[in-house]
């Protein structure tokens, strides 16, 4: 640190002591920084209090990042872990994910993206704090040791709290290098945790604050009329009936409807009611589900943009012995999280400052600048805990963030923009509708020996600020992911795609392009294993060469006593093994099958994330993705009619009640290899599994979701 900003910074390093520490990538530049005091733009905070902040980038969206990431700082700084605190950032470079220069939390990335950080910020901090005792005690750092947020001298005993040293550490020179253990080593990393007390106390207590719990001086609150048919615009309103009732303080329009400004919410959602508009619906009004099923299978009869092409598919169809063809239907599907979205602003005197429940930080202040028109050093952004996202509150089109910001424009007072749940299932970002059609050529052993699909979809990545990233030639990186990548040896392969356009907008949904690839290709590979008459899973075995694939379907097998399951009328085992986000999970399904319903009794879950910095929380996030996927399979689906969604909240958009979910067995094996994401891999296998298991039962694959029997 140089001499001048060391003077600049002892008049308050009484206070705190800031520091950040972080690995270059392509987003940001190799740097270590010692932050002036009380500045947020690093990751660790000490005062002398001896109160450790933990200051994360990433939201907690019940994923767990909170508890792993301050796991794995806790892990070299040896702080008294109960005793921590979590800050949510704000918007610095610092901060930059390795996807890019923003913000952002999603693609089960956050442990993948900063474990490594973290732990050298803990270990750099902790060699620092030693060096800054050895020199007041006059002694070798070799003679010192941390535990519980206190560096203690070896020999005499005597200790410092960590808070005690901070107006020495801007003398000490922050490490470039420093070391960390090694996994196999660690007493907090890979051992069972719970959520970090304090998170988890705030959020039963109902202390912790959520988005809709903001509260401030002033508070006022908006509601939003907005167009039922997609891509309808304002064409007039009048709102004169509003003019004498008490309590509303504005009617203004907005680029997406007409807004009503009220002393409380539901004062702002009733006087909705009292509004004439004149939409302007467009020709999407006359437009269903029907007519865009039919869209979708004249693309499959043409030719399309190219995922995969090797060998000569062609040649392997002509000399085939069997030959299978099947077509897949997947509807638009909604995140439906717990809490409604939301977004606070307020703005007054070319400043800002919001509440954001979103899932990229840098977009969302990126939005302000341009709605708002204020400068960046004049915007505070404040990230509560969000209720569930599941994708959707990383928008691209950023359409609560942008109501909220056009609503509290200019006002001069905060406001508290709040959708309805209808809101949120009725206006889109929706998982996309896919159509799928898959043909499989088998030789006189059953084997493959070429496989060739289609794929008709929206584009979750065309026209978006990540079009660069996943979008090229003509096809979206959601169509291709895990089908075209698909882990099997077959020689032959041919797979195109069509992007279909339309009003509705469409988002990535937990696991994104896996979620209609993992079951295209698991259930066809079951198709063909049947025909060949082999066991499912060794049938898949004989096509893999990756041994972590291969281990973990040994390892589903024998946990679900495979070779030895119990044959019941009506009942069903199915299996399913997918890679996705860097990890690899295989899932073995129990049905039974009544007339007019299954129900999908016990789940075995084989997961490989390389290393699971907290096996709790892999267990309760496999355990999580599964019931998740299973509403997908048994109700969850929206349908288009004139123009509009059909369904509205939670009792017409049926996700998964605590009567659906299965009894679910979870192994984690720990194979060493490159660390993975768990937030979505463990749904993609259970949409393959549940229809392998409903066909052993029944002898029939259904491919239109969500399942219906008889």
């Amino acid at each position: 640190m140089e001499r001048r900003d060391f003077l600049k910074t002892t008049s308050l390093v009484s206070s705190a002591f800031v520091i950040g520490f972080y690995l270059p990538t392509k987003s940001r530049a190799a740097e270590t920084t010692v932050a002036k005091p009380l500045e947020p733009n690093a990751f660790v905070e000490i005062k002398s209090d001896n109160t450790i902040n933990f200051i994360i980038g990433q939201v907690e969206m019940g994923q767990g990042t909170y508890t792993t990431l301050a796991m794995c700082i806790a892990e070299e700084l040896n702080v008294n872990w109960e005793e921590i605190n979590f800050k949510g950032a704000q918007v610095a470079p610092v901060y930059n994910h390795f996807y890019g220069p923003l913000m952002i939390t999603g693609g089960s990335s956050s442990i993948v993206a900063k474990q490594l950080e973290m732990r050298k910020i803990g270990s750099a901090l902790n060699t620092m704090l030693k060096e800054a005792a050895s020199k007041k005690w006059n002694v070798r750092v070799y003679d010192i040791k941390t535990k519980d947020s206190k560096v203690i001298n070896k020999k005499t005993k005597e200790d410092f709290t960590f808070g005690e040293l901070i107006a020495d550490l801007p003398s000490i020179k922050v490490p470039k290098d420093p070391k960390i253990k090694h996994l196999k080593d660690c007493t907090i990393i890979g051992k069972p945790h719970s959520r970090h007390p304090k998170e988890a106390w705030a959020k039963v207590t109902g202390k912790a604050d959520f988005g809709l719990d903001t509260r401030v001086d002033d508070l006022k609150y908006a509601a939003v009329l907005h167009p039922t048919v997609f891509g309808a615009k304002v064409k007039s309103f009048d709102a004169s009936a509003l003019e004498k009732k008490t309590g509303i303080i504005k009617v203004k329009q907005i680029p997406s409807g007409i807004a009503v400004i009220a002393d409380s919410w539901y004062l702002a959602k009733e006087a909705l009611n009292d509004i004439n508009v004149d939409w302007d619906l467009g020709d999407f009004a006359k437009i269903s589900t029907a007519d865009m099923d039919k869209e979708y299978a004249a693309a499959m009869e043409k030719e399309g943009a190219s995922m995969r092409k090797d060998g000569n598919s062609a040649e392997a169809f002509n000399e085939a012995s069997k030959v299978i063809e099947l077509d897949y239907d997947f509807p638009f599907l909604a995140h439906a999280a717990m809490e409604p979205l939301s977004f606070a602003a307020h703005h007054k005197d070319g400043k800002a400052t919001l509440w954001s429940s979103a899932q990229s930080q840098t977009l969302t202040f990126g939005a302000t600048l341009k709605v708002l028109g204020v400068k960046a050093e004049n915007i505070t952004y404040n990230t509560p805990y969000l209720g569930g996202a599941f994708g959707r509150r990383g928008a691209i089109n950023l359409d609560f963030i942008l109501d909220g910001l056009h609503v509290a424009k200019d006002e001069g007072f905060p406001v508290l923009t709040l959708w309805t749940r209808e809101d949120d299932i009725k206006l889109g970002n929706y998982r996309p509708k896919y159509k799928n059609k898959v043909k499989l050529a088998l030789d006189e052993h059953g084997d493959i020996t070429a496989f060739d699909a289609k794929v008709a979809s929206q584009s979750i990545f065309k026209g978006s600020p990540f079009e660069g990233f996943g979008f090229k030639d003509g096809v979206d990186g959601a169509q291709k992911e895990g089908l075209a990548s698909h882990p099997y040896n077959i020689d032959n392969n041919d797979m195109q795609a069509h992007v279909m356009e339309s009003p509705i907008p469409v988002l990535w949904w937990r696991s994104v392009g896996h979620t209609q690839s993992a079951q295209t290709v698991e259930c066809s590979i079951d198709q063909a294993a049947a025909y060949a008459k082999k066991d499912p899973i060794e049938y898949r075995k004989s096509m893999l060469s990756n041994e972590r694939f291969i281990t973990l379907l040994d390892d589903v097998a024998l946990k679900a006593n495979w070779k030895n399951r119990k044959k019941e009328k009506n009942v069903g085992y199915g299996v399913a093994i997918v890679e996705s986000f860097g990890s690899i999970c295989a899932q073995i399904a129990k049905v039974r099958v009544s007339k007019n319903d299954f129900k999908v009794e016990k789940v075995w879950c084989s997961i490989d994330c390389g290393f699971a910095f907290n096996p709790q929380n892999v267990e309760n996030q496999m355990i999580s993705s599964i019931n998740f996927g299973i509403a997908t399979l048994l109700s969850s689906e929206i349908t288009i009619k004139d123009g509009a969604t059909v369904q509205n909240n939670f009792y017409d958009y049926t996700v998964t009640r605590i009567s659906d979910a299965p009894d679910i067995e979870v192994s984690i094996i720990n194979s060493g290899e490159k660390i993975g994401g768990i937030g979505e891999p463990g749904t993609p296998p259970i949409l393959a599994a549940v229809p392998n298991a409903i066909f052993d039962a029944t002898g029939k694959l259904y491919t239109s979701m969500p399942i219906k029997i008889g």
